[in-house]
């Protein structure tokens, strides 16, 4: 009961892999060799360091800028946009109305369809010009037929 199990003796193997590896790197740590610099050298590098700082500076300078200016023109286009949203708004409610102008127009225009074809057919009983200058041609003629009246 008291053996221990495969699962203790695979935990155990683990921590001894471990135990070994953090040795290693001790040992390495130990031997590695310390780089003493000259006073010369430490100064050059500083200088080195602060330039590139310098540029580091200047060019996170000029980013801000450019982003700055980003943020304007972001906001001007937003107002742009809003500007364009709101006339495309209007034309939309102007096109509405344009199409119920439309069809009240094609319903009037339907009536006034029908008003021609009645008045079409009314034209089309009527007598015309070469009717009457006939007719009154045949009533000279009647006329000069008949016997005139006697105070005449």
């Amino acid at each position: 009961m008291n053996q221990p199990t495969e699962d203790r003796f695979k935990h155990i193997e683990e921590e001894q892999r471990q135990l070994k590896e953090e040795m290693r790197k001790i040992r390495e740590q130990i031997t590695e060799t310390i780089h003493v610099m000259r006073g010369v050298d430490v100064e050059s590098r500083l200088d080195n360091h602060t330039e590139l700082l310098k540029e580091i500076s200047q060019k996170q300078d000029q980013i801000s800028a450019d982003v700055n200016e980003l943020k304007i023109d972001a906001k001007a286009y937003t107002g742009d946009a809003a500007i364009f949203k709101n006339k495309v708004e209007r034309i939309e409610i102007d096109m509405s109305t344009l199409k119920e102008d439309m069809e009240q127009v094609k319903t009037v225009q339907s009536g006034h369809s029908k008003y021609f074809e009645e008045h079409g057919k009314r034209l089309t009983t009527m007598a015309t010009k070469d009717d009457i200058s006939r007719l009154e041609g045949i009533m000279l003629q009647m006329m000069n037929r008949m016997p005139k009246p006697e105070g005449e």
